[in-house]
This record gives structure tokens, C-alpha cells and sequence, in this order.
């Protein structure tokens, strides 16, 4: 069986041979090529994006290799010319996006792209052809150097100005690749931030959450708020600033939720944070992707950055000089709602987030509880859901952002003995603890207990649930009896 970099080679190879067939130099530039020089493995096992550069017709050339390799053509921007092709196999998924060059030769193109160690390219055919293609690759820029020295620098000064979003990828780059930015850059960043109100909510969005995918995601955060990026992106976060929250938080509302993320980023890492048979469970959980190319880990850090926005218009102050922030959640849910719009964000995963923000106390009351009961542990997970364990995961990284070394050692250990029991619940006994096998249907109660259909039919079928998840349900009868307790109940 071919490994992913055969299965690539083979089908860059097939491209390099339509390309020399037309008689089109075709260059392979940006991240693969970037990587590859760096050694770095390919960044997904079964998606994996490529660019390519030509001198003229990249649509055409796009439409021609979508059409002789069996791809799917989708038209990026006409105006500079850009199409992406999309190869799918069962094994790998290749995005590969043909771009005329700026300017007007390759070199121009280099000299005019984000990053010095993005500005490298190499003709296809040498790079899928020859076994020492390293040393044909063009670098006028000394992007090599710069990846040697682990330097992110702009290609040019204008480099943000021309496209603001280049803010956003100078930290996704540097967190994913683990560099340091040339402080030249900075001033450049600021100056050309204004420019990121005309940029679309989905370039936003990709730029940031994929920053959340990577392990460094609270570094880049506090920078571009020094920068001033973070309050022009999302004012909803600015009145958090300075804000004091009491003697029970060692930071003010804004430095808590920036703290916040670097506890998901330490957490999310490895997930040494628990019990060895959670790992991996937890990390396969966190990698699920509810749209493609955007995965629940990045969502739980977004939720984790705003899951107090709610704070500053709750905030009060009682006689005695207790702070006190009733119904921050609520709030925090309903003001999420706009940030999920600019960013464009999915049905789903606007869903998801605001479901975060709405629950992320809730597993702080379970977790003060000297034993969970069954009941607690399958309504926790039915109102939840899916989003359970990440409710769960944006809680304890806020539990553990809030006092920081003024934390009591004997609450940390309950707390996470009662989190690692719900985590073990919705992954070991789902069937026992959060969805236990449907005994009766809605049809069923109907004909036994003479009612049409209607909402009452779903609410006594929660309660059956509720009883099989506390042992107290095990047949036919005993399901319908206890849908007839819980009518009387209603109808009291």
C-alpha cells in the first residue's frame, strides 16, 4: 500500500506530466515545500493542501487537470487568478490551488508573498522527479536561512498593509512552527491592523481558529492584544480589561480569560491532565471536526477566551465588598451570538459555543458534590450532549485559571475526581449512564396510557430514561409505570 507522501508524489507527478504535455511551467510553492525543507512531516494524514504557481492561465490550467485527473474545479478568485482542484481518494484528500504569479516572473512572485520561509519555490516535475531537488529550490529572500534560525520575517513592508489577515497568519505560523517573529514586524502589524475591519468573517475565522489548533494558542493571543488586533477583532472583550473580580481571582476578566486558553493549551497538548485510559479517548474527542478543517479543540479554546464576556455588564458590588457576576453565563450566551456571526462560524458550531458559555459553571456545582448520582450524571449529559466533555474541559480550565497559586490542594483533588467521573461516564457507560437502550417508544406510552401525541409524550420518556440511568427501570412495565408515576405528577 502506498504511504501518504507516495500517494502525494504520484499525483503531483501526474500534474507535473499534464504540465509539461501544455508546454505550462508550473512551480510548487508555499507550506508543503516550506515543511518539507523544515523536515517536517505532512500536516495531516488524510488532507493535505498544495500551491502552485504559473506564469499565466491557472484557471485553464486548473479546469484542464480537474478534468484529466478526475478532480473537482472550484474557482477561488478571478480577479487574481486562483483555483483550487480537489483530489479525494479513500485514503487522502489533496487541495491543490493553482495561482498566477504576481509580477512577472517567479522571483517576483517569491518577493511579493507573507513570509520569508513561504517565499521558496521549486519547478514540479524537479521536485516529484529528482532525489536532490533541495538544491534546486529558489530562495531569492533567504527563507531558507530564516527557517534555520527559526525566524518568521515579512517579505516586504507593505506585506500587511496589502493583506491584513497576514496579522493573523505571521501567529498562526509562528505558534505552528514554533518561531520568533522578527521584531520588525510588529510596528508593521499595528500600523495596517485598522485594516482588518475590511477583511470577511471567514478569513477571520480560518486565521483564528487555526490558531486555536495549535498548542501556543495563549502566547498568540496576548500578543495581538498588546498589538491592539484582539479589542478591534472582538470589542465584546475590551470592557474585561482591568476589571476586578474580587479576592477569589488572582487576575482581572480579561487576564483570566487569556489564562483560560493557556490552560487549554497546557491541557489539550497531551492530555497528561488525567488518568491514562482518558488520553486517548479525550484526544480523539478533540480532534473530531464538526466542519471540515476546523476541529472541536480549536472550539473549546474560543469558548474558553469568551466564556466571561458576560461579566462586565453583571458585575456588582455588594455592601460588604463582594463582587458578584449573577448570571454572567446567560449573558456571556447571548453576546456570543454576534462574534459567531462576523466569524461566519457554522450553525453547529455557533451552537456548540454558545452551549459552552451557557454550561460552563454547571460542572463546578456537580463537582462540590461529596457523590454524583446517576440522576445528576445522565441530566448533566442529556442537556449537554455531545458538547459534555467540552463543557467539561472549558470548566476546568477556568477552575484552574481562577486563583492560580492561592488554589486549596484539597478542592483541586475533589473537583477532579468528580471531572474524571463524568468524563469516564460519557466515555466507558454511555449506555449505562447517559444512554441507556430505549425500552418503550412514544407509540407505546400513547397506547398505554391513552394520550395523543404531543411534548408530554417526550417529557415522559426523558423520565423513563432518567429512571433506566438510575437503575430503577429494567423492563416493559416497569418503564410504563413509571410514565404513569411521572403523568400523575404533572397532572397534580
Amino acid at each position: 500500500m502506498e504511504t501518504t507522501l507516495e500517494s502525494l508524489r504520484t499525483l503531483l507527478g501526474r500534474i507535473a506530466d499534464a504540465a509539461r504535455a501544455a508546454g505550462h511551467p508550473v512551480y510548487l510553492v508555499g507550506g508543503l515545500l516550506r515543511d518539507a525543507v523544515l523536515g517536517r512531516p505532512l500536516p495531516s494524514l488524510s488532507r493535505i493542501n498544495v500551491d502552485l504557481a504559473m506564469p499565466s492561465e491557472a484557471l485553464a490550467f486548473a479546469r484542464r487537470i480537474a478534468g484529466q485527473l478526475d478532480g473537482t474545479y472550484i474557482c477561488l478568485d478571478e480577479a487574481q487568478p486562483t483555483a483550487r482542484v480537489v483530489f479525494s481518494s479513500p485514503a487522502i484528500r489533496v487541495e491543490v490551488d493553482c495561482a498566477q504569479f504576481r509580477g512577472r516572473t517567479i522571483e517576483e512572485d517569491l518577493q511579493r508573498r507573507d513570509f520569508t520561509v513561504n517565499a521558496l519555490a521549486i519547478p514540479l516535475e524537479q521536485w516529484c522527479r529528482e532525489p536532490q531537488w533541495n538544491a534546486r529550490i529558489l530562495d531569492p529572500l533567504a527563507g531558507r536561512r530564516d527557517a534555520a534560525e527559526g525566524v518568521l520575517r515579512a517579505c516586504f513592508p507593505q506585506t500587511f498593509k496589502e493583506d491584513p489577515v497576514r496579522i493573523l497568519r505571521a501567529f498562526r505560523f509562528a505558534a505552528a512552527l514554533g518561531f520568533q517573529m522578527d521584531p520588525t514586524m510588529l510596528p508593521l502589524m499595528a500600523a495596517a491592523a485598522p485594516r482588518l475591519a475590511g477583511v470577511s468573517g471567514e478569513r477571520i475565522r480560518d486565521e483564528l481558529l487555526a490558531v486555536f489548533q495549535t498548542d501556543a494558542a495563549a502566547p498568540a493571543m496576548r500578543a495581538l492584544d498588546q498589538l491592539g488586533v484582539l479589542g478591534r477583532l472582538f470589542p465584546e472583550l475590551a470592557p474585561g480589561r482591568g476589571m476586578d473580580q474580587g479576592g477569589y481571582h488572582h487576575l482581572d476578566v480579561l487576564g483570566h480569560e487569556l489564562e483560560t486558553v493557556a490552560q487549554c493549551d497546557r491541557m489539550l497538548r497531551d492530555f497528561a491532565e488525567f488518568t491514562e485510559a482518558l488520553r486517548a479517548p479525550m484526544a480523539g474527542y478533540c480532534a473530531v471536526e464538526p466542519v471540515e478543517g476546523r476541529s472541536r479543540k480549536a472550539l473549546i479554546k474560543l469558548a474558553g477566551l469568551f466564556h466571561d464576556v458576560g461579566k462586565p455588564a453583571t458585575r456588582r458590588v455588594k455592601p460588604d465588598g463582594d463582587i458578584w457576576f449573577l448570571g454572567h453565563e446567560h449573558f456571556g450566551a447571548e453576546l456570543i451570538g454576534g462574534v459567531t456571526e462576523r466569524l461566519r462560524l457554522a450553525n453547529r458550531e455557533a451552537e456548540t459555543v454558545e452551549r459552552l458559555i451557557r454550561s460552563h459553571l454547571r460542572p463546578g456545582h456537580l463537582s462540590r458534590e461529596a457523590q454524583l448520582t446517576a440522576r445528576a450524571v445522565f441530566r448533566f449529559f442529556r442537556d449537554l450532549g455531545e458538547d459534555g466533555p467540552a463543557c467539561l474541559l472549558v470548566w476546568w480550565a477556568d477552575r484552574l485559571a481562577t486563583r492560580g497559586p492561592s488554589s486549596h490542594v484539597d478542592q483541586i483533588d475533589q473537583q477532579r475526581a468528580r471531572l474524571e467521573e463524568l468524563l469516564c461516564a460519557y466515555f466507558f457507560k454511555p449506555e449505562e449512564a447517559i444512554a441507556p437502550p430505549k425500552l418503550v417508544d412514544g407509540r407505546q406510552l400513547m397506547a398505554a396510557l391513552g394520550l395523543p401525541p404531543g411534548p408530554l409524550i417526550g417529557r415522559l420518556l426523558q423520565a423513563v430514561q432518567e429512571a433506566q440511568a438510575e437503575g430503577r427501570v429494567a423492563g416493559v412495565e416497569e418503564a410504563i409505570r413509571v410514565a404513569r408515576e411521572e403523568l400523575e405528577r404533572s397532572r397534580a
